[in-house]
Parts: structure tokens; C-alpha cells; sequence
């Protein structure tokens, strides 16, 4: 359970001053108790430790979707790198030094 809470501790202080719904959900027993010996693990609420388990969550997407889009720049600023070698290497020939 350590491990769990100490992968959450950075998402679990809550950001939002505004109000707070309240959720009611069904959660397979096995998973609520895993949430229960993390959020005593934590010294936080179960609440909090769901919440900061969803922010984590949320980040770790919004993350892969920015390490995506600068993947595909990286493929893109490749290729036109590399299309324009051929000229590159006239233009440096024909420099006078």
C-alpha cells in the first residue's frame, strides 16, 4: 500500500476551493479495500485518495497525448530535415571560404 500512496502523494492535495459534489458509486469490494489501506497508508480520506487517484490518472493521458503530438513532430521536422539535405549540401559546396 506504500507504494500506491506514495504514487498518488503528489496528486492528492485538491487544488479546488470551489463546492463538491457527492458521488455515490459501486466499486468491486477488492478495489475499495486497496483504496481504504491507501488512503490509511496516506493518512488521507478515502475521498481524497480517490480523488488524487483520478487527477493522477488524468495527467498520466493528458501526458502521453503531449509526448504523442511531440513524437509526431519529431517525425515530421525529420522528414523535412532530411528532404532538404540534398540542398543543404549544395549550398555548403558552393560557399567560397
Amino acid at each position: 500500500m506504500d507504494a500506491i500512496a506514495e504514487a498518488i502523494a503528489p496528486y492528492g492535495a485538491d487544488p479546488s476551493n470551489g463546492p463538491h459534489t457527492k458521488l455515490s458509486i459501486s466499486l468491486p469490494t477488492e478495489l475499495v479495500e486497496l483504496v481504504r489501506e491507501a488512503a490509511a497508508a496516506s493518512g488521507n480520506s478515502v475521498s481524497g485518495t480517490v480523488g488524487a487517484a483520478i487527477r493522477r490518472m488524468l495527467a498520466e493521458v493528458e501526458q502521453e497525448s503531449l509526448d504523442r503530438a511531440l513524437e509526431l513532430d519529431a517525425e515530421e521536422n525529420l522528414a523535412w530535415a532530411t528532404a532538404y539535405l540534398p540542398t543543404a549540401a549544395k549550398l555548403w559546396s558552393e560557399l567560397e571560404w
